[in-house]
């Protein structure tokens, strides 16, 4: 992950979905006796640990550090930030609160914990810290981007537009900030400023994904439907140029999350050409990205384009699946909605409907799944099942067709979890994605933060909730 250095020259990582903190360097109190050079040595080691990525050696140096010096804010810091790459989410929180009782207008360790409880889920303590960082620190823009990009999944574009707009304006070249505040401001009917906002965005060094989510704001809002295709169908070919394609089971999780990110450029593209009335046009690329990542926005995407098509039931049966998750009722599912419901004839008969879709349970046991290496056209090429489940069900597995993994000019190989459920006796597929984990669902959930502190490292690797939504 990315780090901000002790002169305070912040670094960025280019990502949309990526939330960024500033973590200032300050003095704190030292100790009166001979343990100063031992807690200067340690801090130093701490600082060298995390410039190597040594998480545990980081933990263990700001440890003692704190043990010397109890009242030292920056070993506190240091050993909050280890936790947090650690994933001691609990420890981390202990630590930063312990930087905010020794520093209460502390520059960054309220917008660290508000990192801590959005990874946790606890969406508004995240907004109460921000809030506070805000409180002590006004012009903050890390806590101000990062409140106003979870204002913008609850819909409070109105105030995530204002806060967006202060990180803007205190980090004029942040490519993923310009493309931000463009999309608060189409949200808030302030077209000719989102235009002008996409075209700063895209006037800076800028990466594929970039024009992915301006190109998906334009088609979402109904502009520039032109100028959104020219930008999405570009992105797409210069990363599927790039993309990766597995040979064998062996190669595991290689090729898994350029894949997750290609899904979204594949949901934009079918977007864009839903929104152009090419109806026919868009499936095959809303299919493709479905059949990597069958979560969020591009379900949503593929019941709209099912209803629109007159393919009612098995639009329907696909909103069935969705709307029984618990993220669900965080969804955009207004536009899905309202098409099946035009479809349908009404809302009576649409229930009627949704009363005899199936409804698949969830598997009994995650372990029943087999990994599958399969073709462009969806064939099953190579089989293996995960223990616990039976050595049987690669026999089943490779008797499927999946999802094909193809849009116009393109057919790629893929590496596929397929769950099983236990009906009547016998197996059947219950869940299908790409990859041996399953995806991060977005659209319906803030982005997962990221973070950054007292050094300049090289940033991490993305996580693979990239999308624009």
């Amino acid at each position: 992950m990315q780090r901000v250095s002790r002169n305070n020259s912040f670094g960025f990582s280019a990502r949309i979905g990526i939330l960024i903190l500033a973590v200032p360097f300050f003095t704190a109190a030292q100790p009166q006796d001979n343990s100063v050079t031992t807690l200067n040595g340690l801090l130093n080691g701490a600082n060298r640990a995390m410039k190597s990525r040594d998480w545990e050696a980081t933990r263990k140096s700001a440890l003692e550090a704190t043990k010397i010096s109890p009242k030292n804010a920056p070993a506190w810091f240091d050993l909050g930030y280890a936790y947090l790459q650690l994933n001691d989410l609990p420890d981390a929180e202990a630590a930063f609160k312990t930087v905010t009782s020794i520093s209460p207008g502390h520059a960054s360790a309220y917008t660290n914990l508000g990192v801590i409880y959005h990874r946790l889920g606890r969406v508004d303590d995240a907004i109460a810290s921000y809030r506070k960082q805000i409180e002590v620190a006004p012009r903050s823009q890390y806590a101000s981007y990062n409140l106003a990009r979870i204002l913008a999944t609850r819909g409070e574009w109105e105030e995530a537009r204002t806060l967006a707009a202060t990180a803007v304006e205190l980090t004029a070249n942040d490519t993923n900030r310009w493309a931000f505040l463009g999309k608060t401001q189409m949200k808030t009917g302030q077209i000719d400023e989102a235009r002008q906002s996409f075209m700063r965005a895209l006037a800076l060094p800028h990466s594929a994904m970039i024009e992915n989510n301006i190109a998906y704001d334009l088609a979402d809002g109904g502009f520039d439907l032109d100028r959104s295709w020219h930008l999405i169908s570009g992105a797409l070919q210069s990363s599927t140029r790039q993309i990766c394609e597995p040979e064998s089971l062996a190669d595991g999780e290689k090729c898994t999350q350029q894949l997750r990110q290609l899904a979204f450029m594949l949901d934009t593209a079918g977007w864009v050409l839903y929104r152009e009335g090419k109806t026919e046009e868009a499936e095959p690329y809303l299919r493709a990205s479905f059949a990597i990542t069958p979560r969020g926005e591009n379900e949503l995407h593929m019941v709209t384009l099912l209803a629109k098509l007159g393919r009612l039931d098995e639009a329907v049966a696909l909103l069935a699946q969705a709307r029984v998750r618990p993220s669900f009722a965080r969804a955009g599912s207004r536009e899905a909605m309202a098409e099946l419901t035009r479809a349908a004839g009404g809302d009576a008969p649409l229930e009627a409907l949704f009363s005899r879709a199936p409804v698949a349970p969830p598997p009994s046991h995650a372990e029943t799944k087999v990994f599958a290496l399969v073709d462009g056209n969806g064939k099953v090429m190579e089989a293996q099942a995960v223990a616990p489940a039976p050595s049987s069900l690669s026999e089943t597995a490779q008797s499927l067709t999946l999802p094909m993994l193809a849009w116009p000019g393109h057919s790629v190989r893929s590496i596929r979890t397929i769950e099983f459920q236990l009906k009547a006796g016998s197996w059947s597929p219950a869940d299908i994605y790409v990859g041996e984990t399953i995806p991060t669902p977005c659209g319906s959930v803030a982005p997962p933060p990221a973070i950054l502190t007292t050094q300049n490292i090289t940033p991490a690797p993305p996580a693979s909730c990239t999308s624009a939504y």
